[in-house]
């Protein structure tokens, strides 16, 4: 799939409609999984064959994440694979 890498970033905001944790597969620049984590728990995922009304993949290039952690509004961590996994397991129901 190319080179790839998983990252968790906290969105800081008061909007109880949007998600709180963003969770990205990105390969080569692109999302390639997504899960959104919102504040009362609910997990929304997205690849490309599905996505939900409220969580889709990116339809440009995900910045790097020292780009995305120069804005306030975000705290970026970079995690390894099982990580990802377990929150993409869980949001497809898998587990």
């Amino acid at each position: 799939m190319g080179s790839g890498y998983f990252q968790r970033v906290w969105w800081h905001h008061d909007c109880p409609e949007d998600p709180v944790v963003l969770w990205s597969h990105v390969v080569d620049g692109w999302e390639v999984r997504k899960v959104d984590e919102f504040a009362e728990g609910r997990l929304a995922w997205a690849d490309d064959e599905h996505e939900t009304e409220t969580t889709g993949l990116g339809q440009v290039p995900v910045p790097p994440p020292d780009e995305i952690a120069a804005d306030p509004q975000f705290t970026v961590a970079l995690v390894d694979a099982e990580a990802f996994e377990q929150v993409w397991r869980r949001a497809r129901g898998d587990v």
